[in-house]
């Protein structure tokens, strides 16, 4: 089944390191290497961040409102959302219930409301209940989203091409909340927005707010007063240079403090009381080491370095509603090398999270999250060498969520690690532009946008030509790679690009999962790359090619694993020997080839009948009521009464019918019991077991239903349903509709093998 994972427990001050748990998406036991769970991008065992959250997506959730169908199409809601799906509340009354699966004092939500006929937003306030009651209401606004037009994109809705939908809005509920608690976002009185798409909300425990160290100087020492309208930013500057010049730290304490305009830090510790609690607010509140470039900077050597910077447990939050790219209104900025560290940070609403300008030596980034930013997530860009960007959060990017851009001078021997990406509006999760000894190891990507993929490696935008070796190990993407606005064909959700050059440098890829691709898997364009080498690469599920070839070049192939190919194993229109495939052995799944025009993309059971491309035949729309009509079970809780080692019950309902649920030997009878989330009119139910290389077989069973989990109905009373490959082993059965919550399917007998087996159990209504 698929359970909640958690590990030990949140600290004061701490968001990223030590409270592991994620929502409903895990697989129970060893991480299964040939099935990754295709969902949550928190749901990946041992790779991404380890968060102090727990995720809920709305669309799993109890709600009345309209569940959106789900949707790989750049520039909608349901695209832009975690997943590719949300639910839309659009009047009074319509709610999403989260049910707490763990103790929780704090909400994190990410939404969307419409944006203004001006382009310039509007703010709106959404009820927040806890067991039936309200709480308060939730402040929400559409201001520092909503972008449209080309590159670098405008805030006129003139200009058309609207993106970049979602912000999110964090909230202390004052008290621990029970696992169990409802939470409720629901419209009611004076909830006057248009609509409120509801994408997710994260439930956390923050700990308490930290304490003032000893040898610390604090900022309201020198004249900073939180929680009012003045500008503190030189009140900070004095803070600063007293505790360099006296060897001690400066305190941020508990409050908002107002910035207005950067604050330059040379060896020196600041800390704050925690993320939740101290909060540097302003368009210009961030901080900089020395060397920040000026505003529309051409680039070149810098100056002066910061050293020993050392910055914990605040929250930086911009007010940057446009983007400008020579304005340096990020939130870190400058050079910050020499041992420096930057940790425990929330930094939202800034132009770029972290863009670091070098050249510069020795820094580490970890255990920060960073949010809603207008471009770049962090860049490390010219010259920037031995970073460890490690055990970060990182939804809802402008731009590339981490970067090394080697412009001028080679970024050289970096490490991003165990970072979690999510939902870049344009280009890439993780990008190397040139540079060389750089590591992308045991990440987690999912759900970019446009004009990009997962990881990209690549001689473009001026870089210092890529050289030495590149290690791309141990990573995850989910839903990646996108139809490029500008080209009008699939980028690969791992993609190499000579765009300026060859590249010439040795890149090797191995342990990756490529999972749920929108279009193709793999991809090399423009000028070669001869020295790649794939190992132990699955790619599950692409929506036209486990690889595309638009370069020439030679690439080793070991143990390259595709299954679930839309259309062909290689689009190839170059012609046999243009690219060099070394086949070293174990590869499977993608040999066959493919020249002609592009096609589109095939989906297997996507629940969506607005993807951009054709699926596999589980389109969904919505009644009424706003609930979804195809495959309610798509993506449920799931639960069985056994389960044999890596066959798992939620195989049952990831919508792939090349992975399946198998109970364990001669222990009839089994059941397999899906929860629709709240009562629905049900009529239909369709079983699959896989197509490829699986007999004819019988199985004995019956339907069942009910509305408490406790008290089960016959639905559809035990028969023999035949399960033939000339029909794809697939079985429809019907009976006549009533309302339930939870199906379930019990197996008495199968004349295939000793055991109940199905690889989809949908569910339909009427």
């Amino acid at each position: 089944m698929r359970t909640h994972i958690c590990s030990s427990v949140a600290v004061a001050a701490t968001l990223l390191s030590v409270y592991a748990c994620s929502d409903g998406n895990l697989e129970e036991g060893a991480r299964d290497e040939s099935s990754i769970p295709i969902g949550s991008a928190l749901a990946v065992a041992g790779r991404g961040a380890t968060v102090a959250f727990i995720e809920h997506e709305a669309e799993n959730a109890v709600t009345n409102g309209t569940v959106l169908a789900k949707n790989r199409s750049a520039g909608t809601l349901a695209g832009e959302a975690s997943g590719r799906r949300a639910v839309t509340l659009s009047g009074q009354g319509q709610y999403v219930e989260f049910t707490l699966t763990a103790p929780a004092n704090s909400i994190d939500v990410r939404y969307s409301l419409p944006d203004s006929s001006a382009g310039t937003g509007i703010d709106a306030k959404l009820g927040l209940y806890i067991d039936g009651v309200k709480d308060r209401d939730l402040d929400l606004t559409s201001r520092y989203g909503w972008y449209y037009g080309s590159y670098p994109f405008t805030n006129r809705p003139g200009d058309g091409k609207a993106h970049h939908f979602y912000d999110e809005t964090r909230a202390l509920l004052g008290r621990t909340l029970p696992a169990g608690t409802k939470v409720k976002l629901q419209v009611g009185p004076g909830n006057d927005a248009p609509s409120y798409t509801i994408d997710l909300a994260d439930f956390e425990q923050v700990g308490a707010a930290g304490t003032r160290p000893a040898n610390s100087l604090s900022v309201t020492e020198y004249g900073a007063t939180a929680n009012d309208a003045t500008d503190d930013a030189n009140a900070f500057d004095a803070a600063v240079s007293a505790a360099r010049t006296q060897g001690k730290e400066v305190w941020i304490p508990s409050g908002v403090f107002m910035i207005g305009h950067h604050i330059t830090v040379n060896q020196v510790t600041i800390r704050g009381a925690g993320a939740w609690y101290s909060e540097l607010r302003g368009n210009r509140a961030g901080i900089f080491g020395l060397g920040e470039p000026p505003s529309c900077d051409v680039g070149g050597t810098r100056g002066s370095t910061s050293s020993n910077v050392k910055l914990y447990d605040f929250a930086i939050i911009g007010e940057v509603k446009e983007r400008v790219d020579c304005d340096q209104a990020n939130g870190i900025g400058g050079a910050l090398g020499g041992g420096s560290e930057i940790a425990r940070l929330w930094i939202q609403h800034t132009k770029v999270g972290l863009w670091l300008d070098g050249p510069f030596d020795g820094l580490t980034i970890r255990d920060n999250r960073i949010l809603d930013q207008t471009a770049d997530g962090l860049n490390l860009h010219q010259g920037v060498s031995h970073v460890t960007v490690t055990n970060n959060f990182w939804r809802n990017l402008g731009d590339d969520g981490l970067a090394m851009w080697s412009e001028y001078n080679a970024d050289h021997d970096n490490v991003f690690s165990f970072n979690t990406v999510i939902a870049p509006i344009l280009a890439n999760g993780i990008a190397i532009y040139g540079g060389y000894g750089n590591s992308v190891t045991d990440n987690v990507i999912a759900d970019n946008q446009d004009q990009g993929g997962a990881i990209h490696v690549a001689n473009r935008f001026s870089a210092v030509a890529l050289s030495g070796t590149t290690t791309i190990a141990r990573n995850t993407a989910i839903r990646c790679g996108v139809l490029d606005s500008n080209w009008n064909f699939g980028v690969g959700a791992l993609w190499f690009d000579g765009r300026e050059s060859g590249l010439n440098g040795t890149i090797n890829v191995s342990d990756t999962d490529l999972v749920d691709n929108n279009y193709e898997a793999i991809q090399f364009i423009d000028n070669p790359a001869n020295d790649v080498h794939f190992s132990n690469v699955r790619i599950q599920g692409a929506g036209t090619f486990a690889l595309q070839l638009q370069a020439n070049g030679r690439a080793t192939f070991s143990n390259v694993v595709a299954t679930n190919i839309g259309r062909a194993g290689m689009y190839n229109c170059m012609g046999s020997g243009a690219f060099t495939i070394v086949d070293q052995g174990g590869n499977s799944g993608w040999s066959t080839s493919y020249c002609g025009s592009w096609p589109t993309p095939i989906y297997d059971g996507d629940n969506g009948g607005s993807d951009a491309g054709t699926d596999s035949g589980t389109d969904t729309g919505t009644d009424s009521g706003g609930n979804p009509t195809g495959n309610l079970a798509l993506n449920r809780p799931v639960a069985a009464s056994s389960s044999l080692g890596n066959y798992p019950a939620s195989n049952a309902v990831d919508g792939n019918q090349n992975t399946y649920w198998e109970s364990t030997n001669n222990s009839f009878p089994q059941t397999l019991t899906v929860d629709l989330g709240t009562n629905r009119s049900v009529n239909r139910v369709v079983l699959k077991l896989p197509a490829a290389n699986w007999g004819t077989r019988t199985q004995t069973l019956s339907v069942l239903g009910s509305t408490d989990n406790s008290n089960y109905t016959t639905l559809l009373s035990s028969r023999g349903v035949v399960f033939d490959p000339a029909s794809n082993n697939t079985a429809t059965l019907t009976f006549p509709a009533s309302s339930q919550r939870y199906i379930r399917l019990q197996i008495t007998a199968n004349t295939g093998w000793p055991a109940g087996q199905c690889s989809e159990f949908e569910v339909y209504s009427p």
